[in-house]
C-alpha cells in the first residue's frame, strides 16, 4: 500500500481548510467590510490559539509534501468554494446582500481565478499520452 495518496489527501485538506479558515477569520476581524465582532477579553486567547492552529495546519500541509500543479489548483478551487458558500448561503437565508457579502465573494473569486489560472497554465499528465484502459494492457 502506497502512502503517497494519503499524504496527498492530507496535504490537500490541510491547505484548503487552513486557507478558508484563516481568510474567514481575517475578514471578520478587520472590521473593514463587516462589523467587527465584540470579543470578550477571555475569548481573545481562544481566538489566538485558533489562528495559531490555522497557521500550523497551513505549514504542516505545505511541509507534508510539495503539491504539483493539479493538486494546487484543486486546493485553491476547494478553498474558493468553501469561502463562496459561506456568504452566499447567508444571503440566501437572510435575503440580504451586504457589502461584507460582496467582499467575501470577491476574495473567493480571487482564489477561484488563481486556481483556474494554474489549471490553464499547466499541462496535465494525461494530456500527452493516450488513455490506457484495462483492455489495452
Amino acid at each position: 500500500m502506497s502512502r503517497q495518496p494519503l499524504r496527498s489527501a492530507t496535504a490537500f485538506f490541510l491547505l484548503t481548510f487552513s486557507t478558508a479558515f484563516l481568510m474567514t477569520i481575517g475578514i471578520r476581524l478587520t472590521g473593514w467590510f463587516t462589523r467587527s465582532p465584540e470579543i470578550p477579553q477571555n475569548a481573545m486567547r481562544d481566538l489566538g490559539v485558533a489562528i495559531m492552529i490555522g497557521v500550523a495546519a497551513l505549514a504542516v500541509g505545505g511541509a507534508i509534501r510539495r503539491m504539483d500543479a493539479v493538486e494546487l489548483r484543486s486546493a485553491l478551487i476547494g478553498a474558493a468554494s468553501v469561502l463562496l458558500a459561506i456568504p452566499t448561503s447567508y444571503a440566501a437565508i437572510n435575503h440580504r446582500w451586504d457589502a461584507s457579502t460582496t467582499v467575501v465573494v470577491s476574495f473567493s473569486a480571487v482564489l477561484l481565478l488563481t486556481g483556474l489560472l494554474v489549471a490553464i497554465t499547466t499541462r496535465g499528465e494525461g494530456d500527452s499520452a493516450p488513455i490506457r484502459t484495462l483492455d489495452s494492457e
